[in-house]
Protein backbone atom coordinates (compact mmCIF):
# COMPACT_ATOMS: atom_id res chain seq x y z
CA UNK A 1 0.00 0.00 0.00
CA UNK A 2 1.01 3.44 -0.98
CA UNK A 3 0.80 7.00 0.68
CA UNK A 4 -1.37 8.20 -2.16
CA UNK A 5 -4.29 5.93 -1.68
CA UNK A 6 -7.30 6.77 0.84
CA UNK A 7 -7.99 4.65 3.75
CA UNK A 8 -11.12 3.44 4.16
CA UNK A 9 -12.31 4.91 7.73
CA UNK A 10 -14.61 1.41 8.22
CA UNK A 11 -11.78 -0.68 8.16
CA UNK A 12 -10.05 0.51 10.77
CA UNK A 13 -10.20 -0.42 14.45
CA UNK A 14 -11.62 1.00 17.41
CA UNK A 15 -9.38 -0.70 19.96
CA UNK A 16 -6.60 1.90 19.99
CA UNK A 17 -9.18 4.46 20.81
CA UNK A 18 -10.94 2.73 23.76
CA UNK A 19 -7.97 2.13 24.92
CA UNK A 20 -6.28 4.99 25.28
CA UNK A 21 -9.78 6.58 26.63
CA UNK A 22 -9.23 3.41 29.44
CA UNK A 23 -6.16 4.85 30.59
CA UNK A 24 -7.81 8.49 30.44
CA UNK A 25 -10.10 7.55 33.30
CA UNK A 26 -8.08 5.49 35.18
CA UNK A 27 -5.87 8.34 35.60
CA UNK A 28 -8.61 10.56 36.23
CA UNK A 29 -9.36 8.80 39.00
CA UNK A 30 -6.38 7.90 40.33
CA UNK A 31 -5.81 11.24 40.54
CA UNK A 32 -9.18 12.32 41.81
CA UNK A 33 -8.77 9.50 44.86
CA UNK A 34 -5.26 10.24 45.98
CA UNK A 35 -4.76 10.28 49.48
CA UNK A 36 -3.39 12.52 51.93
CA UNK A 37 0.05 12.90 52.04
CA UNK A 38 1.13 11.16 55.29
CA UNK A 39 2.72 13.55 57.97
CA UNK A 40 6.59 12.82 58.52
CA UNK A 41 7.25 10.40 61.14
CA UNK A 42 8.77 12.15 64.49
CA UNK A 43 11.78 10.36 66.19
CA UNK A 44 11.32 8.31 69.10
CA UNK A 45 13.26 7.35 72.14
CA UNK A 46 14.24 4.13 71.94
CA UNK A 47 16.18 4.21 74.93
CA UNK A 48 15.16 1.12 77.41
CA UNK A 49 14.21 3.77 80.04
CA UNK A 50 11.34 5.36 77.50
CA UNK A 51 10.50 2.08 76.43
CA UNK A 52 9.55 0.81 80.14
CA UNK A 53 7.72 3.92 81.28
CA UNK A 54 5.48 3.53 78.08
CA UNK A 55 4.68 0.40 79.01
CA UNK A 56 4.18 0.60 82.51
CA UNK A 57 1.69 3.73 81.29
CA UNK A 58 -0.09 1.34 79.21
CA UNK A 59 -0.37 -1.32 81.91
CA UNK A 60 -1.10 1.01 84.67
CA UNK A 61 -4.23 2.11 82.91
CA UNK A 62 -7.85 3.34 85.10
CA UNK A 63 -9.53 2.31 82.34
CA UNK A 64 -11.26 -0.61 83.30
CA UNK A 65 -11.96 -2.15 79.57
CA UNK A 66 -8.78 -2.22 77.39
CA UNK A 67 -8.77 -0.41 74.28
CA UNK A 68 -9.38 -3.32 72.21
CA UNK A 69 -13.32 -4.12 73.15
CA UNK A 70 -12.37 -7.09 75.59
CA UNK A 71 -13.55 -6.94 79.18
CA UNK A 72 -10.95 -6.43 82.28
CA UNK A 73 -9.06 -9.44 83.81
CA UNK A 74 -10.72 -8.41 87.19
CA UNK A 75 -13.88 -8.79 85.58
CA UNK A 76 -13.53 -11.87 83.56
CA UNK A 77 -11.90 -13.61 86.97
CA UNK A 78 -14.76 -12.49 88.49
CA UNK A 79 -17.72 -14.06 86.40
CA UNK A 80 -15.10 -17.29 85.77
CA UNK A 81 -15.09 -17.86 89.62
CA UNK A 82 -19.01 -17.49 89.69
CA UNK A 83 -19.17 -20.60 86.87
CA UNK A 84 -16.21 -22.31 88.05
CA UNK A 85 -18.56 -25.44 88.62
CA UNK A 86 -19.07 -26.27 85.32
CA UNK A 87 -15.82 -26.09 83.58
CA UNK A 88 -13.83 -28.75 81.94
CA UNK A 89 -10.51 -29.31 82.96
CA UNK A 90 -7.40 -30.95 81.59
CA UNK A 91 -3.63 -30.77 83.17
CA UNK A 92 -5.08 -27.35 85.28
CA UNK A 93 -5.94 -26.22 82.08
CA UNK A 94 -9.19 -25.04 80.19
CA UNK A 95 -10.59 -22.48 77.33
CA UNK A 96 -13.17 -20.36 77.78
CA UNK A 97 -15.25 -17.41 75.83
CA UNK A 98 -16.74 -14.68 77.71
CA UNK A 99 -19.74 -12.79 76.00
CA UNK A 100 -18.95 -9.48 74.51
CA UNK A 101 -21.78 -7.02 74.36
CA UNK A 102 -20.56 -4.72 71.80
CA UNK A 103 -19.81 -7.30 69.41
CA UNK A 104 -23.08 -9.43 70.86
CA UNK A 105 -20.95 -12.54 70.72
CA UNK A 106 -19.12 -14.99 72.52
CA UNK A 107 -15.68 -13.33 71.06
CA UNK A 108 -13.38 -13.02 74.08
CA UNK A 109 -11.36 -15.90 74.07
CA UNK A 110 -8.74 -16.78 77.29
CA UNK A 111 -6.89 -19.71 78.39
CA UNK A 112 -6.96 -20.38 82.00
CA UNK A 113 -4.25 -22.34 84.05
CA UNK A 114 -5.29 -22.99 87.55
CA UNK A 115 -2.48 -23.52 90.20
CA UNK A 116 -2.65 -23.71 93.82
CA UNK A 117 -2.55 -19.82 94.61
CA UNK A 118 -4.22 -18.34 91.64
CA UNK A 119 -6.01 -19.03 88.42
CA UNK A 120 -4.40 -16.86 85.37
CA UNK A 121 -5.93 -15.82 82.42
CA UNK A 122 -4.16 -15.28 78.83
CA UNK A 123 -6.21 -13.54 75.80
CA UNK A 124 -5.81 -16.59 72.63
CA UNK A 125 -7.11 -15.60 69.37
CA UNK A 126 -9.30 -18.73 69.21
CA UNK A 127 -10.19 -22.00 70.84
CA UNK A 128 -7.80 -24.93 70.15
CA UNK A 129 -10.82 -27.14 72.29
CA UNK A 130 -14.19 -27.50 71.18
CA UNK A 131 -17.36 -25.47 72.67
CA UNK A 132 -19.96 -26.70 74.05
CA UNK A 133 -22.81 -24.28 73.18
CA UNK A 134 -25.92 -24.66 75.55
CA UNK A 135 -23.78 -26.17 78.37
CA UNK A 136 -23.87 -24.44 81.63
CA UNK A 137 -26.47 -22.76 83.70
CA UNK A 138 -29.46 -20.81 81.53
CA UNK A 139 -28.39 -17.73 80.08
CA UNK A 140 -24.54 -17.69 80.85
CA UNK A 141 -22.07 -15.42 80.05
CA UNK A 142 -19.10 -17.72 79.65
CA UNK A 143 -19.20 -20.31 77.44
CA UNK A 144 -17.37 -23.51 78.03
CA UNK A 145 -14.69 -26.01 76.25
CA UNK A 146 -14.02 -29.63 76.45
CA UNK A 147 -10.83 -31.39 74.39
CA UNK A 148 -11.32 -34.38 72.07
CA UNK A 149 -10.71 -36.90 74.61
CA UNK A 150 -13.56 -35.45 76.82
CA UNK A 151 -15.80 -35.63 74.53
CA UNK A 152 -15.16 -38.58 73.39
CA UNK A 153 -15.28 -40.25 76.45
CA UNK A 154 -18.72 -38.69 76.98
CA UNK A 155 -20.20 -39.63 74.05
CA UNK A 156 -19.05 -43.29 74.90
CA UNK A 157 -20.76 -43.06 78.00
CA UNK A 158 -24.19 -42.03 76.84
CA UNK A 159 -23.71 -44.30 74.17
CA UNK A 160 -22.12 -47.62 75.74
CA UNK A 161 -23.50 -49.63 72.69
CA UNK A 162 -21.45 -50.20 70.15
CA UNK A 163 -22.65 -49.08 65.98
CA UNK A 164 -23.74 -52.07 64.33
CA UNK A 165 -21.71 -52.46 61.32
CA UNK A 166 -22.80 -53.26 57.66
CA UNK A 167 -22.65 -56.32 56.24
CA UNK A 168 -19.37 -56.99 53.94
CA UNK A 169 -20.46 -57.97 50.78
CA UNK A 170 -19.12 -61.28 49.61
CA UNK A 171 -15.87 -60.83 47.47
CA UNK A 172 -16.91 -61.15 43.30
CA UNK A 173 -15.39 -64.38 41.94
CA UNK A 174 -14.22 -63.59 39.39
CA UNK A 175 -13.94 -66.64 36.10
CA UNK A 176 -10.07 -68.39 35.96
CA UNK A 177 -8.00 -67.91 32.73
CA UNK A 178 -7.29 -71.29 31.06
CA UNK A 179 -3.65 -72.48 31.35
CA UNK A 180 -1.27 -71.17 28.64
CA UNK A 181 -0.76 -73.72 26.11
CA UNK A 182 2.11 -75.97 26.66
CA UNK A 183 4.67 -77.13 24.14
CA UNK A 184 6.48 -75.89 20.99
Amino acid sequence: MTDDQPVDKKSLSQAPSWIMVGFLVGVVTMWAFRGEPEPPLEPVDASPEAVAAEAAAEFESDDPAPESGRMSAETVAALFSAYRDWVWWTDDKTQIAVWNSETMGFTDHYEVIRTLEADYFRPIDRFTRLPLPGYGPKNSPILFTETAEQRAKREMELNPDPVPQPERPSPIELNTLPPPPSGG
